[in-house]
């Protein structure tokens, strides 16, 4: 792969653990069956088809600030401008947002980050996470804007966050959180990335607020033209096939396939570590993936929309299902 990240791991990164209810030892095909005559019977999945509350043009323009800043890794002035931009969008949209400053030692020294994140309220304090890393990767030889990674799914975030600040399809409270810090510095390892959801995932256990956590969403380069999502390992099965489920039906299973897997290493390990429910929606055979060409003009605003809509359409399910299983 294309620079020094390793977030392409096969099949041997760690496992995920579920909160579900169901059983470790359970079959992973009777899994999917039961989990695909659930999503059959279930009204929530009934107007699956007919969402379609995503506006391109917001994403787009929210792509077009991000990378107008120019390259964005952790600890620069443009990264702060990202995070103050994102900071100011949530807040127009009347959601609280909170921030979480932190100051880890990397490779390159100390660096300033900073964890965002917004909250749309439901009937109940169990939250769900719907999260993106807006920090682009530090290059020394080349200016990064890193449009796909992560412009596409930070922006994709903040239109959630407007879509759903005063319309909760869910019994589930909605967190929209921002990592800083996911990209390495040098070379991707345990220490040398994950930064921001390392440290969000540490609060929430010294706040003793883990426990309210029933699931994160994840969405890392979602945005490129030639755009083929495939279901992560380190994912946990009911949500992938929730997910994959909702875009069959929805007509768009040419980008979410059902054939071929990935393997990811990123923000949602941290949170697997700990028994959430995880998925991360993320295409690694991305053409200009840590490369100076990962730029505006790489992006499809159907494509952005198509997930969006998916993602949205799969929400009520998902709670739904963490209701009856958690």
């Amino acid at each position: 792969m294309e620079g020094n990240s390793f977030r392409n791991s096969t099949q041997g990164g760690p496992s995920t653990t579920s909160r579900s209810g169901l059983p470790r030892t359970r079959s992973p095909v009777k899994l999917i069956l039961c989990l695909s005559s659930w999503i059959l019977a279930s009204s929530c999945m009934s107007t699956a088809a007919q969402i379609d509350r995503v506006d391109g043009d917001n994403i787009m323009r929210h792509v077009e600030q991000i990378i107008g800043f120019g390259p964005h890794p952790p600890g620069s002035d443009a990264q702060r401008k990202v995070g103050d931009y994102l900071v100011e969008r949530l807040e127009s949209y009347g959601l609280e947002v909170s921030t979480q400053d932190f100051s880890p030692m990397t490779p390159l020294g100390r660096r300033e980050m900073r964890n965002i994140w917004a909250v749309s309220e439901g009937t109940t304090e169990s939250v769900i996470i719907l999260a993106s890393h807006y920090d682009s990767k530090y290059f020394e030889d080349f200016s990064f804007l890193g449009a796909n990674d992560s412009g596409s799914s930070t922006a994709l975030v903040l239109e959630f966050a407007r879509v759903l600040a005063g319309d909760n399809p869910t019994r589930h409270t909605l967190w929209f959180v921002f990592f800083d810090g996911e990209e390495a510095f040098l070379e991707w390892t345990s220490a040398d990335s994950l930064y921001g959801s390392r440290e969000f995932v540490k609060m929430l256990k010294a706040r003793r607020w883990l426990r309210q956590i029933d699931a994160l969403i994840l969405l890392d380069m979602v945005g490129d033209k030639d755009l083929a999502l495939r279901k992560d390992v380190n994912s946990t099965t009911w949500l992938n096939t929730l997910i994959w489920d909702t875009a069959y039906q929805m007509g768009n299973d040419e980008i979410f396939r059902t054939r071929g897997s990935t393997g990811a290493q990123d923000d949602h390990i941290p949170f697997a570590q700990e028994g959430i429910p995880v998925v991360d929606i993320i295409d690694l055979d991305y053409a200009h993936w840590h490369r100076q060409g990962d730029t505006l003009d790489k992006l499809s605003v159907d494509n952005l929309k198509i997930v969006g809509n998916v993602v949205l359409s799969s929400l009520p399910a998902i709670s739904q299902y963490l209701g009856e299983h958690r």
